[in-house]
């Protein structure tokens, strides 16, 4: 854990993964190799997924609590790694931020 994410929820336990709506999905579709011009298709794609997911708050919880900033990227718990990098500023002194409202 990093000293910008160690402000946020200590990461989950992993067993959640089992649930996620994108264990049976290829992992292209949430973390692309290349940019493209169809990203912004395959991005609006994964949150779908992520969208009825049982356990989206967990993955959004357990990301923001182990991510680098650095090396953001994909999409995670239902959120591109732009809004990651928003829901991070706008948490920034908030040592416990509401992570619901964002994963809900």
């Amino acid at each position: 854990m990093n000293a910008h994410s160690s402000r946020f929820l200590p990461p989950l336990r992993t067993g959640w993964r089992d649930a996620a709506a994108c264990g049976s999905t290829d992992p292209e579709l949430f973390f692309p190799l290349d940019g493209g011009e169809d990203a912004p298709a395959r991005i609006d794609a994964a949150k779908r997924i992520c969208a009825g997911c049982p356990v989206r708050a967990e993955c959004l919880v357990d990301v923001m609590a182990w991510e680098d900033p650095a090396r953001r990227w994909g999409v995670v718990g239902g959120t591109s790694s732009e809004e990651r990098a928003d829901l991070f500023a706008r948490h920034r002194d908030d040592p416990t931020p509401a992570m619901g409202g964002a994963a809900a």
